[in-house]
């Protein structure tokens, strides 16, 4: 069977490989509400919001609101409300806030910092330039309740995804001896993720026509679009298997073996 071609994943695309750059600014515009206002979202915000569009990208990182709650690393709960409110709920519940910008990371402006409104303000760390800047994409900035992008430093940011570090750099190019392997290509935006399943940590986001090699196969209980085979790739990551040119569907392709 032939695996299909998808539309553009819900991902924040962060191309591999652009000069000046830690990981590229291509984001899209995949969130699930677009065009729908005020409507209660299963995270517990309104939809069409900067904090809907935030808890929806924190969903896909594994990180899931629910009633506008989390709890957070030390046990405790705290409420997220409006969006200037964020940076005191997350770091009550154990998560660093600092002003460092990291990619997943959330921004938090208070209200009337830069511009925002009374309630504040939180957007999406999908990138990180080489002179610190944070690119983000959010919802009901330039654009009234819909999708944006800018390239900003924000007052704050609160690193929901793994702990605070320096910004994700560029990959040094590869060593002539590569792991035994076969290579492929992907057919669309797909995640790179740390473990075979999309409660993994993003690694980085792959482009379409992005040539990976492809170590082994795993399955995993994560079925994307009817395939619970994972590849893993050279660099430790893994990708689902729908994305990429392998030959087989849900099954381990010939010549590649079981992680």
């Amino acid at each position: 069977m032939r695996k299909a071609l998808s539309a553009v994943m819900g991902a924040t695309v962060l191309m591999i490989g652009v000069p000046a750059l830690s990981v590229s600014a291509a984001g899209v515009d995949d969130y699930p509400y677009r065009g729908t206002v005020n409507k209660l979202d299963p995270w517990g915000f309104y939809t069409g919001y900067c904090t809907s569009f935030a808890a929806f990208r924190l969903s896909q990182e594994g990180i899931r609101l629910h009633g506008a709650s989390l709890q957070g690393p030390n046990g405790k709960t705290a409420f997220f409300g409006n969006g200037g409110t964020w940076d005191a709920a997350a770091a009550s519940i154990g998560y660093v806030v600092d002003s460092h910008p990291t990619v997943g990371a959330v921004a938090v402006w208070h209200g009337g910092e830069g511009g925002a409104w009374w309630g504040g303000h939180v957007a999406y760390v999908m990138a990180v330039d080489g002179a610190g800047n944070a690119i983000i994409e959010e919802y009901n900035w330039s654009n009234y309740l819909r999708y944006g992008q800018r390239t900003v430093r924000a007052p704050r940011y609160i690193h929901f995804v793994g702990a605070a570090v320096r910004p994700v750099v560029l990959p040094v190019p590869p060593r002539p001896a590569q792991p035994s392997g076969h290579w492929y290509s992907t057919t669309d935006v797909v995640r790179q993720r740390s473990g075979p399943g999309t409660t993994y940590r993003t690694l980085g986001i792959l482009p379409p026509g992005a040539r990976i090699l492809i170590v082994c196969q795993v399955r995993s209980g994560s079925v994307i679009n009817g395939t619970a085979v994972w590849d893993r790739l050279s660099d430790g990551s893994y990708v689902t298997d729908y994305y990429t040119t392998t030959p087989a569907f849900n099954r381990f392709s010939p010549g590649l073996s079981g992680c």
